[in-house]
């Protein structure tokens, strides 16, 4: 059952690219100003902030299987909510009820990929996790930002939603039948575990990192709408490259980072990520912006499957589970107090104040990759 998630994980994730760059819009033509609509992201990340370690440990202790399957029941219900809602507490509902779902996919694939595979090989089977999900939420835009060719995006909202909301029904019977077990469960009295201080400095660094990227989440489509007067579709024609990246490189990055070691790689591409976002509110052209941006993912893309592996490496066999999720809590906590922040920055300092100070958060957090995680320690210290 080595890859028997991939096809849930790809059908989950269907919704992710229009979501993303739909939602501020939409909460824009509704009359949401900047600081409500940092506030639906926040609501997104807060949920992650506090089930995430809470799905970590009960997969220790209960096993994969269940929460897994349970992903994408929250998933119909999340879609389900978008497709029949216009006002503020419906959005945060649905937001709510997503964050749920992500808690439990999430917290629960890097799981599967750890347990299935060891140091040799994690960097590029956590790529491939995350090629897949990039895939599936690409066809998914594909659908969403076509009906957006035939109607304005109020009218397109609820019929996209609803083939999300099919999509991950589907999702949820394929995991129900498809996936089983990846370890054995061991009691939580038998394992001795700790936060060492490389545990401590990878989640300091995930939480720099999710609090950097969420300052500017809800608000950089706005600035560049606003900016460059754009439809919303040749925005997403812009960023589409940018996908195509995600779609295909981590797979590769994560290759690199088992065979280069994870803390140069997560550096330079931490690096690579804060230049591109400084520069990006001050190109003249929108067709820099869009170049800038593939900068932008192939930083990421190197970053990301690197950072969940050395978690992974990191977490002793029994404790994988509440360790990865205390990873993507840290990773929520600082993306729950982004977009907040982000906010405020665009509404009352200065639309560009978010990208700045994003810039100089991912340098800062490079720098600490690199002289934390250049040289690779061996497994048996790790766990000491």
């Amino acid at each position: 059952m080595s890859n028997s998630f991939l096809p849930a994980v790809f059908l989950g994730s269907a919704a992710f690219v229009f979501l993303n760059f739909g939602l501020p819009i939409y909460a824009d033509e509704i009359g949401l100003n900047a600081v409500v609509i940092g506030g639906t992201y926040s609501v997104f990340m807060g949920t992650i902030l506090v089930v995430r370690p809470l799905v970590g440990i009960g997969l220790d202790r209960l096993g994969r299987r269940w929460f897994f399957v349970i992903a994408f029941a929250f998933y119909v219900a999340a879609m389900s909510v978008f497709a029949n809602t216009e006002g503020v507490a419906g959005l945060y509902f649905a937001r709510f009820l997503q964050g749920l779902g992500a808690s439990f996919m999430w917290v629960t694939a890097r799981t599967m990929v750890a347990d299935l595979n060891d140091e040799s090989s994690r960097g590029v089977e956590m790529g491939r996790l995350t090629t897949t999900s990039v895939r599936g939420s690409m066809v998914g835009a594909f659908y969403g930002f076509t009906l957006l060719g035939f109607m304005p995006l109020q009218d397109a909202w609820p019929i996209a939603f609803a083939g999300y909301a099919v999509l991950s029904a589907v999702a949820f019977v394929w995991s129900f039948f498809k996936v089983g077990e990846t370890r054995e469960v061991v009691p939580a009295t038998s394992v001795e575990w700790r936060f060492t201080p490389e545990l401590v400095r990878v989640f300091i660094l995930v939480f720099l990192t999710g609090f950097a990227s969420a300052l500017i989440e809800p608000i950089y489509l706005l600035y560049l709408k606003t900016k460059f007067d754009l439809p919303m579709m040749v925005l997403a024609g812009v960023f589409f490259p940018a996908g195509i990246v995600f779609a295909i490189l981590p797979r590769y990055s994560g290759a690199w980072s088992d065979r280069l070691g994870r803390g140069p790689i997560i550096a330079v591409g931490i690096a690579f990520a804060a230049a591109v976002s400084m520069a990006l509110p001050f190109w003249p052209s929108v067709v820099l912006v869009g170049a800038s941006y593939i900068l932008f993912s192939i930083g990421w893309a190197m970053a990301s499957p690197a950072v969940s592996a050395l978690v992974a490496d990191l977490a002793p066999d029994a404790a994988r589970g509440r360790i990865i999720g205390f990873q993507e809590g840290a990773a929520g906590l600082g993306a729950a107090l982004g977009p907040l922040v982000g906010g405020v920055l665009y509404e009352y300092v200065a639309p560009t104040a978010a990208f700045v100070l994003n810039g100089g958060i991912l340098f800062g957090a490079a720098l600490l990759a690199w002289f934390w995680f250049a040289e690779p320690t061996s497994r048996s210290a790790r766990r000491t």
